[in-house]
């Protein structure tokens, strides 16, 4: 099992050890699979940097089918094992996708506290929110004919992330039982080999298809070295497949009818959100500073396209851009930007933002959702464009072609992106105003199918969960700006 622990937490692993329902310690091994990294530059100043995960193997006999155990934290442990089972030998099947012989499952407050898929709530404490988690268990068990689903979109917008995530929330094994087949899914459908090392081979070179977040959980939470593997390899992928700068006089338009994103240059928010979420996991992965020079470069890229855009007109709060330059099937808007698409930027740019405390982030949030809030709804307010009118009034209201249920899909990534700006906001009119739109969308989101079509269910839960935890902080408590990067050093 792989155990996480909260930033600033443990530095010295022989202070765990295990404890029986019997009240006996447990034979155990256990080595470190990551630190919480710090920024380059703040190394070891004051001591070693706190433990991330680490994995633990004990030997149990297991009666009736489960078996409680204790993890103390504290007194070092007596009585060590002196090697590792490789982990492909504790599963059913070697490849994974039946899953561990033992599934091991920790609960839900700890596996929050730890922080392994970043800040989360409980979903016993989601409170007034608590409908978020019964349109959870709604969606899921439509989801689950997916986890080895051969058809590449099936797997858009990062399925495994999204178990792992209401894993976290519920310590159910349900969940955990999911992550864990569809994330072998993913890695044995993952090139390993050059040219095209870390990409999704079912779908080809597309870095919206690879999700090294994915691995990296799944590394935190079990210790298999494959994991890691293929998620290096992803990550390697995205810092050199994708150029995070807005750069229209280097576009051509695509013909009509063609591919727009088929072996051409183009840019879109969507694609920056999985090139940044790529560079930023293969840092805390690897420790590797070219990662970290490269997270900087999106920032100073997103933070100068929203304040100076490209395009040479005034900044809106927007990260437009030129739709005809990217896809003319859908719309020739000069100025175009995707709600929907964006939101998956911001939850890269959160994780961001707790890696490296960059304090532009907060405003591009809130300036983002200032934009949706003046430009981005479809009158009444009910639902917003599929892609919106810089610069006018003809907005795109829907995708072109049949898309099921119209934009009211995307309802539960717009409750996000809104509850985040809430959640970063220190002006009261401004939080008076998110939330009004957050309640509206998160209304409309509990009634969306999840599963139509099949990838609705990534967009939806990759990041989402995380607007209980966004809704339910205190302003002036640890909400928003006074919530810095994390602690990074422990004491034992």
């Amino acid at each position: 099992m792989g155990v996480p622990f909260p930033p600033g937490h443990l530095v010295d692993p022989a202070r765990i050890h295990l404890v029986s329902e019997q009240g006996r310690e447990l034979r155990a091994s256990v080595r470190i699979l990551e630190r919480w990294r710090p920024p380059p530059g703040r190394g070891r100043a004051g001591g070693e940097p706190s433990i991330r995960s680490v994995q633990i193997q004990f030997p149990i006999d297991i009666e009736n089918g489960r078996a409680r155990v204790k993890l103390v934290v504290g007194e070092r442990r007596r009585n060590t094992l002196d090697r590792m089972v490789p982990v492909s030998d504790t599963l059913t099947h070697g490849d994974g996708l039946l899953g561990p012989r033992v599934l091991p499952l920790l609960s839900s407050d700890w596996l929050c506290a730890s922080e392994v898929v970043g800040p989360q709530t409980p979903a016993h404490a989601a409170g007034a929110l608590a409908a978020y988690d019964r349109f959870v268990d709604r969606s899921f068990p439509g989801s689950v004919q997916y986890v080895n689903s051969d058809v590449y979109h099936h797997w858009l917008f990062d399925r495994p992330t999204a178990y792992f995530t209401q894993y976290v929330r519920t310590g159910e094994r349900r969940f955990f039982d999911a992550a864990y087949r569809s994330a072998h899914f993913m890695r044995l459908h993952t090139a390993m080999d050059p040219p095209d090392a870390g990409m999704f081979t079912l779908k080809g070179a597309d870095v919206k298809y690879v999700y090294p977040r994915a691995m990296h959980i799944h590394w935190l939470l079990t210790g298999d070295d494959r994991a890691l593997a293929a998620g290096t390899a992803m990550a390697r992928f995205c810092l050199t497949r994708w150029e995070p700068s807005y750069r229209p006089e280097a576009y051509a338009q695509p013909p009509l009818g063609a591919d727009p994103e088929k072996d051409r240059k183009f840019w879109s928010t969507r694609h920056e959100a999985y090139g940044l979420l790529g560079v930023l996991h293969g840092w805390e992965m690897t420790g590797d500073e070219v990662y970290w020079h490269r997270m900087m470069q999106y920032i100073d890229a997103l933070a100068s396209h929203q304040m100076h855009p490209p395009d040479g007109h005034p900044p809106d709060g927007s990260w437009r851009q030129n739709w005809a330059l990217y896809d003319p099937n859908e719309t020739l808007l000069a100025g175009g930007a995707s709600p929907w698409m964006t939101a998956i930027l911001l939850a890269a740019l959160f994780h961001n933002w707790r890696a490296t405390g960059d304090q532009r982030i907060p405003g591009m949030v809130t300036r983002w959702c200032d934009f949706l809030d003046r430009k981005a709804f479809t009158p009444g307010g009910s639902k917003v464009h599929y892609v919106v009118d810089c610069f006018g009034s003809d907005h795109l209201d829907e995708a072109p072609g049949e898309q099921e249920q119209g934009m009211e899909r995307h309802s539960t990534e717009l409750a996000y992106s809104f509850a985040m700006g809430h959640f970063f906001s220190r002006d009261g009119g401004q939080r008076q105003r998110f939330k009004r739109r957050f309640d509206r969308l998160f209304a409309m989101a509990m009634t969306i199918d999840a599963n139509r079509p099949a990838r609705c269910y990534n967009w939806a839960f990759q990041s989402s969960s995380q607007l209980v935890y966004f809704m339910n902080q205190r302003i002036g408590a640890k909400s928003g700006q006074d919530l810095g990067p994390f602690r990074y050093i422990a004491k034992d």
